[in-house]
């Protein structure tokens, strides 16, 4: 993993256009390290920051699975489980770069009623979807 990290911040005109790329985003070949989606529909009174659980939600997945294989040796897979879990969720929330807090201010102070922002960090640029990388 490199040691610099870019953020990178897409605008979008509607509401639900942040979530929708962030979609796309998943099945590509992009690593993201942490991101976050800032929309305000109309509805609201405020805008709203939701953050991906993809990002965290692996390394709990790993820590379970080797929770597993270190727990049925021992007769207690239920009990490998959890405590891999834990065990992953935790490392993932302590060694893995997060978004600044700043930033994520910064874009839910810009957004405007029925617009939206993709957040994202990760080792280099991330492309916009669908344009073409030379």
């Amino acid at each position: 993993m490199s040691d610099v990290a870019v953020v990178t911040v897409w605008w979008f005109g509607s509401s639900c256009g942040a979530q929708d790329a962030l979609e796309r985003l998943h099945g590509g070949d992009t690593a993201l390290w942490d991101g976050a989606v800032v929309s305000w529909p109309v509805d609201r009174a405020l805008p709203e920051v939701s953050r991906p659980g993809r990002v965290v939600g692996d390394a709990a997945l790993a820590g379970a699975l080797v929770g597993v294989l270190v727990g049925l040796p021992l007769l207690a897979p239920l009990v490998g489980v959890l405590v891999g879990a834990f065990v992953g969720l935790l490392a993932a929330v302590l060694t893995r770069p997060a978004l600044p807090a700043d930033v994520l201010l910064a874009c839910r102070g810009r957004v405007r009623p029925g617009s939206s922002a993709l957040v994202l960090l990760s080792a280099e640029e991330v492309p916009e979807p669908g344009a073409v990388r030379p």
